[in-house]
């Protein structure tokens, strides 16, 4: 799989979502990195569900438009996935060498994966730790993904006529782009919460190193379907009222009341796996949350996962520290999609 290259011939970062496909094209200047091309092309509602594509013919064209609407040169892409076919988990382990571990690691990874290990693809990185806290022992990030699921990916992207060469987790696309982003922060403990449509990526890092990720399967779509139920209104109508729209068919303050309602669940969750994570790890104090994802643009999200967290939240702002031509892509339009693009960042910083 590859997960965790970083030096090299840089790729196309594609970021196959539940809402939309959105790309990123980064070069790296020597002297930093700077914006080169970014869009996105929204996808019709179930054509992927909780990160299984189920539409695929509707996924191959979408990215096949984004291809030629936007003049993609770059073959070579980046993807990521999540969701229920993905495990990470942190293991530790005797020590041994990278060679050794190569050797025994689907030995080890038996003990941990919920899967037949003949059916998953798997990938490590040991973790850096100081000699005095492991001592005869190392920390091993094990990463499982289910072939038939990494296959259907990699088969769309073929057939939309690009190259897949890296396969990435979203929760580390995201730490890719926040490191980038946010150097001067890299001894805080921070949680990174990408909100999607239908998965929810959580990864909490310090310096420098990830301490716990974990996909939640709740999103978006869940602001969509209580508006609907509500206001008895379609897809399309849900969506723009999710964003902050008018409609005849519900008062300002019922739909605030519906989307705050929403909030609560999602801040509830996020609350949920941040307790699961005060108690393995007791003395780490988290210092703020950053929320990304389509999501995160919802009114009064941010404020909510604030008072329910007793926490400072911020939007994540994926272009921080990168380079942007303001003659050649408008502020405005970089601000209102950036929170959408931190996936696709985070890949596109990744190197074959």
């Amino acid at each position: 799989m590859g997960l965790f290259t970083s030096k090299g011939k840089q790729v196309l970062g594609l970021d196959i979502g539940t809402s939309a496909i959105k790309f990123v094209n980064i070069k790296d200047t020597g002297k930093g990195y700077q914006l080169n091309n970014i869009g996105l092309n929204p996808l019709p509602p179930e054509t992927i569900v909780d990160g299984s594509l189920m539409d695929s013919t509707t996924v191959v064209e979408a990215i096949r438009e984004l291809a030629s609407n936007y003049k993609i040169q770059k073959r070579e892409v980046a993807v990521s996935v999540s969701g229920h076919s993905v495990i990470v988990k942190k293991i530790t382990l005797t020590k041994m060498t990278e060679s050794e571990l190569e050797e025994n690691v689907l030995v080890e990874a038996e003990r941990y994966i919920p899967f037949d290990i003949n059916d998953v693809n798997i990938d490590f990185q040991i973790l850096s730790t100081p000699e005095k806290e492991m001592g005869e022992h190392m920390e091993v990030l094990l990463v499982a993904a289910k072939k038939d699921f990494i296959e259907d990916y990699v088969a769309v992207v073929k057939e939309a006529g690009l190259s897949p060469t890296i396969i990435d987790i979203d929760s580390f696309a995201l730490e890719n782009m926040y490191e980038l982003n946010y150097p001067l922060e890299i001894g805080d403990l921070v949680v990174l919460c990408d909100v999607g449509a239908s998965i929810m990526n959580l990864n909490i890092v310090k310096g420098g190193r990830s301490l716990f990720t974990r996909d939640i399967s709740t999103g978006g779509n869940l602001y969509t379907e209580e508006i609907q139920k509500e206001l008895s209104v379609n897809f399309e109508e849900a969506e723009g009222l999710k964003l902050g729209g008018v409609s005849d068919k519900g008062t300002p303050h019922t739909i605030d009341r519906v989307l705050d309602k929403t909030s609560s669940t999602i801040a509830l969750e996020i609350a949920k796996s941040l307790d699961f994570f005060t108690a393995t790890f007791p003395e780490e104090r988290i210092a703020r949350i950053y929320l990304g994802g389509g999501c995160s643009k919802v009114p009064r999200l941010k404020q909510i996962v604030g008072e329910r967290l007793n926490l400072p939240v911020e939007i994540i702002n994926p272009f921080a520290n990168i380079a942007v031509n303001l003659r050649a892509f408008d502020p405005e339009y970089l601000k209102d999609i950036g929170p959408l693009m931190a996936v696709g960042v985070g890949l596109a910083l990744r190197k074959i």
